[in-house]
């Protein structure tokens, strides 16, 4: 009886303290620096790291694409793992698995062994996601939406920094990549000091109840708007990761030195967090999210044909703003939606898990295409045609979107 008072106490929105509620806020925010890194630190030195290991152009871009196919994968688990553990320290393994593959880069001085860093990453990013979801549904039920923009926020300050420092630490460390790539475990080791006042609070969470453990833990795949929202979820982060994997290439073929194609990377990632931030509060004030997930898509879609078209006439710094801006916009409301529509934190854990299973399958391919594509053209220009592509197929999508929140669905 007394854990159960506890948990309710500490759990519950309307019983636990402001003080909880802040450690919640800024725990989420720090164990989600965590999960972009891993990826975003590699564009800036992707030149060097094919140099120096002798890869071409589809197999660095497997160095995104595996921890996509991952995040896809293994997202699934999400469930089986959070009632065998609990969510919280669900959550935990995750974060110390990226922690672990990270700091392996120090020793990564083979393609085999820096693409296996990849693998173990993006199967803490996989079960991460789907765990997050349900987290804030869970904690933070009437507004999850603002609480996504934390989320949102956390990882797009992972993501800025790791590719603002990247060539800065490399030189640094006397030319070594391994170590602008694995000082990045740090994040893990922080946002886990942060979590751990949460796990010995034992906060409870649904699915720790014997009514819970009796639900289903079956995937939402007879439902057609979880099919369209899978779709949506596939097309922005296949847009994201492509363009995190090419857009310093890019920037050093057109001209730019190592510096400034990693300032160009840290521009978009910035904006990309802004927006990420600013979307869920925007989204908070109309229940229709078309007009949102157009406007984005178009932005997405202008910025990457100005950089891969245009990219004297129009300031590549002003092309990636606008691409981070429809990618951080676009990702925002992948993440919504599900929250949206279910009102349970295992509904949205589970459809989560099915959105982000196929979505990021469809997403890792795009990364791999656009290696494919600039091994054929020569040239990083080429890559950009699958950003481009897939921008207008989003803006089709986003056209005959009809769906309006809360359209509940739950779980029977």
């Amino acid at each position: 009886m007394k854990s159960e008072l506890r948990a309710i106490d500490y759990s519950h929105p309307n019983k636990r303290s402001m003080g909880y509620t802040i450690l919640l806020i800024l725990s989420l925010f720090l164990v989600s620096t965590n999960l972009r890194a891993a990826i975003t630190s590699i564009s800036p030195l992707l030149e060097d790291i094919q140099r120096d290991l002798g890869m071409n152009g589809m197999s660095a871009s497997l160095l995104t694409t595996i921890p996509l196919f991952c995040m896809g994968i293994f997202a699934p688990m999400a469930a089986s793992l959070s009632d065998r553990l609990g969510m919280e320290r669900a959550i935990t393994v995750c974060i110390g698995l990226i922690g672990i593959a990270t700091a392996a880069r120090f020793f990564a001085v083979t393609s085999f062994l820096l693409l296996l860093t990849a693998l173990l990453a993006g199967i803490g990013i996989a079960v991460a996601g789907p765990l997050i979801s349900g987290f804030i549904k869970h904690h933070f039920p009437a507004h999850a939406s603002s609480i996504v923009g934390v989320y949102l926020t956390g990882m797009g300050i992972g993501a800025s920094i790791s590719s603002a420092f990247a060539i800065p630490i490399e030189r640094a460390a006397h030319g070594s990549w391994s170590t602008a790539l694995g000082i990045w475990s740090i994040f893990a080791v922080i946002g886990i000091l942060a979590w751990w006042p949460i796990i010995r609070k034992h906060a409870s969470t649904d699915h720790h109840d014997a009514s819970s453990r009796k639900q289903s833990s079956k995937l939402p795949w007879n439902n057609k708007q979880a099919w369209l929202f899978l779709i949506i979820f596939g097309l922005q982060s296949g847009i994201y990761y492509t363009a995190a994997t090419w857009l310093a290439p890019r920037a050093q073929e057109i001209g730019m030195d190592a510096a400034t194609a990693g300032t160009l990377v840290t521009v978009y990632s910035i904006m990309q967090m802004i927006a990420g931030l600013v979307t869920p509060l925007m989204l908070n004030r109309t229940t229709s999210r078309k007009s949102w997930l157009l406007a984005f898509s178009i932005c997405s879609l202008a910025g990457c044909s100005a950089l891969s078209y245009f990219p004297a006439e129009v300031n590549p710094f002003l092309s990636a703003a606008v691409m981070g801006i429809g990618a951080g916009g676009l990702f925002s409301i992948a993440l919504i939606l599900p929250l949206d529509v279910t009102s349970t934190s295992r509904d949205a854990s589970l459809w989560t898990a099915m959105i982000q299973f196929g979505g990021y399958l469809i997403g890792g391919l795009l990364p791999l295409v656009s290696g494919v594509f600039y091994d054929i053209g020569g040239s990083y220009q080429a890559s950009f045609l699958t950003l481009i592509f897939t921008s207008l197929i989003l803006i089709a999508v986003s056209v005959f979107y009809r769906g309006k929140r809360y359209t509940h669905y739950s779980q029977q």
